[in-house]
């Protein structure tokens, strides 16, 4: 099994465990979420970052995408009840069409473009590592188009 098949198990296993536990965490808070898991709430790779995006992580030497369990299934029972769009996380990340900066959350989304839809993955550098920090699917592209985003990547880039 290569790394990201490793990583894309990580997530599947933390969809799983989120079903078995749907009825005590379903409508809970993320912090509710979090206290649930104390103890128990490993970071750990879900996506790999390509090198030719590390460019906007300078700091960063660590080039996968961790997450908390908490975080993950809480999203997953709580926002988005869709398993696709979990395991949907690396191929995002591979096949971006753009890098957003988001400057009121001080994020960086990787975008990937679906007709006039977009799926986004929004991350922050925590703690030396890159966590992901927010998702959206099947969003309308124009809300990419605020003032509150800007465009790092141009939409063509080809890079080696």
């Amino acid at each position: 099994m290569n790394e990201k098949e490793v990583f894309r198990q990580n997530i599947i296993n933390w969809l799983q465990e989120a079903e078995e536990k749907a009825d005590e965490l379903w409508n809970k808070d993320q912090n509710q979420v979090k206290l649930y898991f104390k103890g128990n709430d490993e970071r750990k790779p879900i996506g790999i970052i390509s090198d030719r995006d590390m460019c906007v992580f300078p700091e960063i030497k660590d080039n996968y995408l961790y997450a908390d369990k908490s975080y993950l299934i809480d999203h997953y029972l709580n926002r988005h009840y869709d398993n696709r769009l979990f395991e949907n996380i690396q191929n995002i990340l591979d096949n971006r069409t753009n890098i957003y900066f988001d400057t009121v959350q001080k994020s960086i989304g990787f975008v990937i473009k679906k007709n006039n839809f977009v799926d986004c993955l929004f991350v922050k550098p925590f703690d030396g590592k890159i966590v992901l920090f927010a998702s959206t699917y099947k969003q309308p592209e124009f809300r990419l188009k605020s003032k509150r985003y800007k465009k790092i990547t141009p939409a063509n880039r080809q890079e080696k």
